[in-house]
């Protein structure tokens, strides 16, 4: 009989994470979720969110594993960071102290920048676009490559040579420009709650509404480009989501898939429905699903960004067939033709 540390536990490393995150009850919880990445944030709410039908076995295994690993690389020779404040202060002085303790733990406003991982890029580029360079350079320099690389994107383009150029030279922060950071990253933080709790998912609602609407979508779709041809644009990209490929007919997917690159699909299955990956999957020639089963695992992990381009460039690609008649989409439980 297996003991509890011998028990072959059949959940992956995320689901053993949701579960101790979900024993820890909501305050521990979040403490924990404050200092993970955007990506691992996502999954990790997934899996809490859908997590079912663990055994009281399962759960003591998992426990079991995360105490012994706990034991293994808890000793006692580390002092805490509040130690060591209080010891370098009476030792050195407050200033040098404060210098050491971040060179130590790293700049607490890394922790605090991290949440703006979570407000829109258009956002976050027009609060900082009047800053000055050198406080948008900190930002961006402080932020993940994929957020900075698109908030860059949207500054003003006479200005972003200076600000890469600034981001290069960074280095030792002085408290005023931390100061000044801790501001920004507070107001805009405060922009995106006010926006979060007005926004509306209309574009998406109109994509839907036309793609059960029984009369002349086109004269629609026409009125909407009469309006605002950005808008429109908005509207059918909408239409093209990844997701109704799970409801397309073998020989379209096997169109499909037979144009895309196999990096782009490989990339684009990271972390999608496992119904949908099959799908999918068993479209291509068996020595191929092979192939891309092994890409996938191959990559580790993804920003979650990146694999959402790959999804965007298949529908791109699926979208242009459409209209070339190479192939038949399904949308929404409908056939459409162009």
């Amino acid at each position: 009989m297996q003991t509890k540390n011998e028990l072959d536990i059949k959940m992956d490393n995320y689901s053993q994470a949701a579960m101790l995150l979900l024993s820890m009850g909501e305050e521990g919880a979040a403490r924990v979720m404050s200092y993970l990445d955007k990506s691992d944030v996502q999954l990790l709410s997934h899996k809490m969110a859908r997590l079912s039908s663990i055994t009281q076995q399962e759960a003591e295994a998992v426990l079991s594993r995360f105490f012994e690993r706990y034991k293994e690389q808890s000793g006692i020779a580390r002092a805490s960071r509040s130690y060591l404040q209080k010891t370098l202060d009476i030792a050195l002085g407050d200033r040098v102290a404060k210098s050491l303790i971040d060179s130590i733990y790293g700049d607490e406003i890394k922790i605090l920048v991290k949440r703006l991982e979570w407000v829109e890029p258009q956002l976050l580029a027009r609060e900082i676009a009047f800053e000055h360079c050198q406080l948008q350079a900190v930002l961006l320099g402080l932020l993940p490559a994929d957020s900075a690389a698109q908030i860059l994107k949207m500054l003003p383009q006479a200005s972003q040579d200076d600000v890469l150029v600034r981001i290069a030279q960074l280095g030792d922060l002085d408290r005023h420009v931390v100061e000044e950071l801790r501001l920004l990253v507070e107001r805009c933080m405060l922009m995106a709650m006010e926006k979060s709790h007005t926004q509306v998912a209309g574009v998406k609602q109109v994509a839907d509404i036309l793609n059960r609407f029984e009369g002349d979508r086109e004269q629609l779709m026409e009125m909407i480009k009469l309006y605002d041809n950005k808008l429109a644009e908005d509207v059918t990209d909408n239409m093209f989501d990844f997701i109704i490929l799970g409801r397309q007919k073998q020989e379209t997917l096997q169109t499909l898939m037979g144009m895309v690159p196999a990096e782009t699909l490989a990339i684009a299955l990271k972390g999608i429905d496992s119904e949908l990956k099959a799908s999918l999957l068993k479209a291509l020639p068996k020595r191929m699903s092979s192939a891309i089963e092994t890409q996938i695992e191959a990559l580790g992990g993804v920003p979650l960004s990146r694999a959402q381009g790959a999804r965007k460039d298949i529908m791109t690609l699926a979208k242009q067939m459409m209209q070339d008649g190479d192939i038949e989409l399904q949308l929404f439980e409908e056939q459409v033709v162009v």
